[in-house]
């Protein structure tokens, strides 16, 4: 197990473990989304190939309603999955200037804004088999919007992603414990998972800070919103790190196995609050404490071959393992706190 060695052996490592993994929709829109701010946190040791090859291959796979990734044995049901990958594509056209890249991208937006299945109040559906918020959207659905928004200009693609966090906030976020239910069936009008997963709750605060940082500064009451639900969010999640600072599965209920990844969700989340200078200031310090301890304990759970061990396991996400995902937000979290520039360990 790794004991914080040097950053880009690791990183290398992490990386490579990840592109050995099959992956679907989300998985490849996450993983593309972690070169991606790999190579903006490290532009020398980190080629941008990486993420164009990511990019290209979910196009492959792009299906005739625009969603990204999802012909794969029998098909994927994911709607916001489908569009995580949005970001890179974006990206990959800047850097490629291929009009496949961007092709691709407007057929996804085009899926999630007028095709994918909504609730009534057009908020955008997490599947295609019917009318269900899930947690994990708000990483999905929302920053692909907003990436969309400022690269075209496009101010009501920056509105929709609002919209979409307002929505799955009302639908989702309990009031008073200020976490994320899971799963809310809008069809049956009942929660199919009520409880407050701790890797979708760091799929909600790690996608709402990508959010906050792309609106621009005319929006104000909305990013006040949106970063009062992060903070608020985040100091649930604190509230509950074990000892180890790692977080159980269901982060309030000690009798699900312990996660890894939902620590590197929120590390992630608090390195880039940090640098957009946005943490409460009375908690700025104790906060990028509990960051770094987060971080140090995924560097333990690194393995040899570069697994990032005991995260909420693929396939079925019910018990520890290894994930893309898992893998991905090691990565990510090393971009932020590289961003951050506290130190080279």
């Amino acid at each position: 197990m790794s004991t914080l060695e040097h950053p880009q052996e690791i990183i290398n490592r992490v990386r490579n473990a990840m592109l050995c993994m099959q992956r679907a929709s989300w998985e490849q829109g996450t993983a593309a989304q972690a070169l991606l701010e790999l190579h903006d946190a490290f532009p020398e040791e980190q080629e941008l190939q990486w993420l164009i090859c990511l990019a290209h291959d979910t196009i492959v796979r792009q299906d005739g309603d625009g969603r990204l990734g999802v012909r794969l044995n029998r098909g994927d049901p994911g709607a916001t999955d489908a569009i995580s990958p949005v970001p890179a594509l974006l990206r990959a056209y800047k850097e490629t200037g291929d009009d496949v890249f961007l092709s691709a991208a407007k057929k996804a937006i085009e899926f999630i804004t007028e095709r994918a299945p909504k609730t009534k109040d057009g908020i955008v559906s997490h599947r295609t088999d019917g009318v269900t918020l899930w947690v994990d959207a708000l990483y999905m659905a929302p920053p692909s919007l907003a990436e969309a928004g400022v690269a075209w200009n496009d101010q009501a693609l920056l509105d929709e992603a609002v919209k979409q966090i307002k929505g799955y906030v009302a639908g989702l976020w309990d009031k008073e414990k200020h976490l994320f239910s899971h799963i809310y069936n809008v069809d049956a009008e009942k929660f199919g998972r009520h409880a407050f997963w701790g890797v979708g709750n760091g799929w909600a605060v790690s996608g709402m800070v990508r959010v906050y940082a792309l609106l621009p500064s005319t929006m104000v009451k909305e990013k006040e919103y949106i970063l009062a639900v992060t903070l608020e969010t985040v100091s649930a999640l604190l509230s509950h790190l074990r000892s180890d600072s790692l977080l159980h599965d269901v982060v309030d209920d000690p009798a699900t196995f312990v996660d890894t990844n939902c620590p590197q969700q929120l590390a992630y989340t608090i390195f880039r609050l940090a640098k957009l200078g946005i943490l409460p200031p009375n908690k700025r310090d104790e906060w990028l404490r509990h960051a770094a301890a987060m971080r140090n304990a995924a560097h333990g759970k690194v393995d040899k071959y570069g697994f990032v061990r005991d995260v909420c396991g693929s396939p079925t996400f019910d018990k520890a393992g290894v994930a893309t995902e898992g893998q991905a937000f090691f990565l990510l979290m090393e971009a932020a706190y590289q961003q951050l520039g506290i130190g080279s360990n």
